[in-house]
């Protein structure tokens, strides 16, 4: 399957930052999260610089209460939320699962699955009680079907652990005959500056700079735009696995599969000097 996405050159805006410029193309009303504040201020400015109408603030999606709060405002602003994204994630260094810090498992951990948690415990409830339509889309990533390579465990681990969290979401909805739904998002290669900005609040930097482009052996990037747009269209069609990668990676997928359905193990990709 060829999704058709363009490369751009680094480091493009982020997959967030993109679904929201789209979802208020869309005339959707806003409300964003960081914990970075430049960030947080320089995006939200963008987006009322649009003709956006914008709520933002401050949140550690690491942290409950933080999450919680961000959600009551929403809510006593907005009355209702229709679309949820649990889009916040970082990387980390690559070192083998044994020699990872336990700062670093605890760290990506509160980030990429915690962060996913949060949300939807605070937003989800309130969205059934509402009873209004609304979809929720849980960022995951290729990782989450796939293994990689030496070193990305912690990343890897956690990426695995939304897809499991969405689809027992999805499942959980259905049964209940919700008015909302849910999807869980996998990109592939996108061009956005996860690796710079991970690694600066990371416990334990390790001096990685630029974006997803930079990494060798990247063949062709996509735009986060490109990435949400691909959401937009699978939340009008109720569609929960949002695939927007690379083909070689969908071929990796069936790989996975394959040796797990014939009892074989694991591939183990050649190390490169």
């Amino acid at each position: 399957m060829t999704l058709g996405g363009p490369p751009i050159p680094p480091p493009g805006p982020g997959i967030g930052y993109a679904m929201a410029e789209r979802f208020a193309a869309e005339g959707m009303k806003l409300a964003i999260a960081d914990i970075h504040q430049p960030s947080l201020d320089e995006a939200a400015a963008k987006l009322r610089a649009s003709g956006a109408t914008v709520l933002a603030q401050r949140v550690d999606v690491a942290d409950a209460a933080a999450v919680e709060a961000f959600a009551d405002r929403v809510f006593a602003e907005y009355g209702t939320v229709h679309v949820l994204c649990n889009n916040a994630g970082v990387a980390i260094q690559q070192l083998p699962v044994w020699d990872h810090p336990l700062e670093n498992w605890q760290w990506i951990m509160g980030i990429n699955l915690w962060g996913v948690i949060h949300g939807i415990r605070s937003f989800v409830p309130r969205m059934l009680a509402s009873g209004a339509e609304g979809h929720v889309v849980n960022t995951a990533s290729m990782a989450g079907l796939i293994t990689g390579s030496m070193g990305d465990s912690p990343y890897g681990v956690t990426k695995h652990a939304v897809v499991a969290l969405s689809e027992s979401l999805y499942r959980d909805l259905k049964t209940l005959g919700a008015a909302v739904g849910a999807s869980v998002l996998c990109p592939g290669w996108t061009g956005t500056g996860i690796i710079a900005n991970s690694d600066r609040d990371a416990p334990h930097p390790s001096g990685a700079a630029g974006s997803v482009a930079d990494l060798p052996g990247v063949p062709d990037v996509y735009a986060p735009s490109y990435v949400a747009g691909q959401v937009f269209d699978a939340i009008r069609d109720d569609r929960f696995y949002i695939l927007a990668t690379q083909d070689d990676f969908l071929g990796w997928m069936k790989m996975r599969h394959d040796r797990i359905e014939d009892g074989r193990n694991p591939a183990v990709p050649r190390r490169t000097q």
